[in-house]
């Protein structure tokens, strides 16, 4: 599922663990990890919720987060980053990163 920056920020402003997978339309590695991502999202049977986030249409939201990269997935517990990864991840490890934010 999509989001925009308004929105997360009022997620994390909620205090909610999120989430995001920050991808372009012109990012091939981003093409082959967003389904995948996506997938992951949708058999989620957790409180953790998991969004995409289009760099073209938040630019400014992306670079306050220091998105130099992408993909670039990142964890949120509030307001803070608990965790970054750059690249592209496998399902196995999409579901990992799951688990890691439950325990935060």
């Amino acid at each position: 599922m999509e989001i925009t920056a308004k929105q997360l920020q009022e997620k994390l402003n909620n205090n909610e663990k999120v989430i995001v997978e920050f991808w372009a339309e012109w990012c091939g590695p981003c093409k082959m990890m967003k389904p995948v991502f996506e997938r992951v999202s949708q058999t989620n049977d957790t409180d953790i919720q998991m969004y995409t986030m289009n760099i073209e249409q938040n630019k400014d939201f992306a670079m306050s987060m220091g998105v130099k990269s992408i993909p670039t997935v990142k964890m949120f517990s509030g307001n803070d980053v608990v965790e970054t990864h750059v690249g592209v991840l496998q399902e196995v490890h999409i579901k990992q990163l799951v688990k890691n934010l439950l325990l935060n």
